[in-house]
C-alpha cells in the first residue's frame, strides 16, 4: 500500500464545524517536509475548483502550490486534479510539464470527471449524464496527450481548439505518465479503461471497491490494455487510542449520532449521510477508531485491490504524525504476519 496526503486548501477538511484560515505557499512546503520525513509517498493536490471554493479569499495558486511542492522536495510524487468542465486541457498540460522537469519527474495529473452539484448550476440546464459532458471528457484526455506527444499540435474539436503548440524541444515528446483519472458513470469508466492509466475512486465501503474495481479490470482487459498500474481511493482518518473516543470525533465533524454497536449496512447508511462533512466521501471508508482498527480496515482495502490510499486529516500535521507512527507499521506488521 502506498499513501499520499491531500494537502489542504486551509488547516482543516471540515465543512460543519469551525474551519483554519488561509495557507501560504512555505505552509504548503512545510507540510510537504514533514510529509516526504514521514514517509508518505505522495501529495495529491484537489482540483482548482475546490480551490476558489473554499476559503477563496486565501488567493492560494492551486499551480504555484504544485510547483513550491516540488522545488522543496526530493522524493515525494505529486498528484494535482484537474476537471474537464473546468480547466483547459491545453494549460494543464503545459503546467504539467514545467513541474515535472522541475521535479525530475514526479508529478502526475488526475483528470477528475464529477460533476458537482455546483457545475451543473452553471450550464445551461442539468447536463450531468449528458452526452455533451461524456465529449468534452474525451476532448480533454485527447488534447491532453496530443500536446504532450506530437509537436507544432493542432485541434479542432467541439469544445477545444488548438493551433500549433509546442512547448517541448523539437524530437523531445514528453507524456506525464502515469495518467490517473476518476469518474463514475459507465461512460466514464469505459473512456478510464480505454485511455489512462490508473484510476482514483472517491471514498466507498469494501465491497463498493472491490466492486469497482474488478469492472475496471475487466474493462481493461477488453479494451486491449495491460492491467491498470493503480488504484487509488480517498479516506478520512480518525485514530484516537480507544473507539469511544474517535466516535466522538466522528459524531463532532458530522453531526450524526452514532451507536457502538451496528451492523455494516447502519454503518454504511450513517456514512452516505455524513458523506459532505469531508471531501470526496472520505468518511464511507470508515478508517475511524483505534490504530489496530484503522490497520485492519486498511488491509482489507489492500485486499480488494486498492493499492494507493488518498488521506485526509485533521488537525493535518498532527494527525498525519500519528498516522505513521501508530498505523502504517501495524499495517505492515500485519501483512508480514499473514504470509
Amino acid at each position: 500500500m502506498k499513501y499520499a496526503y491531500w494537502q489542504p486548501v486551509s488547516s482543516s477538511w471540515l465543512r460543519h464545524v469551525e474551519d483554519g484560515g488561509p495557507l501560504s505557499l512555505s505552509d504548503v512546503q512545510e507540510t510537504a517536509h514533514l510529509a516526504e520525513d514521514l514517509g508518505f509517498d505522495a501529495v495529491f493536490l484537489p482540483d482548482t475548483y475546490l480551490y476558489q471554493g473554499k476559503n477563496a479569499d486565501q488567493q492560494l495558486n492551486f499551480w504555484e502550490a504544485a510547483g513550491a511542492i516540488a522545488e522543496a522536495t526530493d522524493r515525494l510524487h505529486i498528484m494535482a486534479a484537474v476537471r474537464p468542465s473546468i480547466d483547459q486541457p491545453v494549460e494543464a498540460a503545459r503546467q504539467a510539464v514545467m513541474i515535472d522537469q522541475v521535479s525530475n519527474s514526479r508529478f502526475s495529473l488526475a483528470v477528475v470527471s464529477f460533476l458537482r452539484e455546483e457545475e451543473q448550476k452553471r450550464q445551461d440546464g442539468d447536463i450531468a449524464g449528458s452526452e455533451d459532458f461524456y465529449m468534452q471528457t474525451e476532448e480533454f484526455f485527447e488534447v491532453l496527450r496530443g500536446v504532450w506527444t506530437a509537436g507544432n499540435y493542432t485541434y479542432d474539436g467541439l469544445y477545444y481548439q488548438v493551433q500549433h503548440v509546442d512547448y517541448l524541444p523539437a524530437g523531445k515528446s514528453k507524456e506525464i505518465s502515469p495518467l490517473y483519472a476518476g469518474g463514475e458513470s459507465d461512460y466514464l469508466r469505459q473512456t478510464i479503461a480505454e485511455t489512462c492509466d490508473a484510476y482514483v475512486m472517491k471514498g466507498g465501503t469494501v465491497q463498493e471497491v472491490a466492486s469497482m474495481i474488478a469492472d475496471m479490470q475487466i474493462r481493461r482487459e477488453a479494451a486491449g490494455k495491460s492491467p491498470f498500474t493503480e488504484f487509488g481511493m480517498t479516506a478520512y482518518v480518525i485514530c484516537r487510542e480507544t473507539e469511544e473516543e474517535a466516535y466522538q470525533e466522528w459524531e463532532r465533524i458530522t453531526g450524526a449520532d452514532y451507536e457502538s454497536y451496528v451492523t455494516e449496512e447502519e454503518l454504511a447508511q450513517k456514512s452516505k449521510i455524513s458523506d459532505d462533512a469531508v471531501s470526496a466521501r472520505g468518511l464511507r471508508p470508515h478508517l475511524v477508531g483505534t490504530p489496530l482498527q484503522i490497520a485492519q480496515r486498511i488491509l482489507a482495502y489492500e485486499h480488494a485491490g486498492v493499492s494507493l490510499l488518498l488521506l485526509q486529516f485533521s488537525p493535518h500535521k498532527q494527525e498525519m504524525e500519528r498516522f505513521t507512527k501508530e498505523i502504517m507499521p501495524l499495517v505492515e506488521e500485519m501483512r508480514d504476519n499473514s504470509i
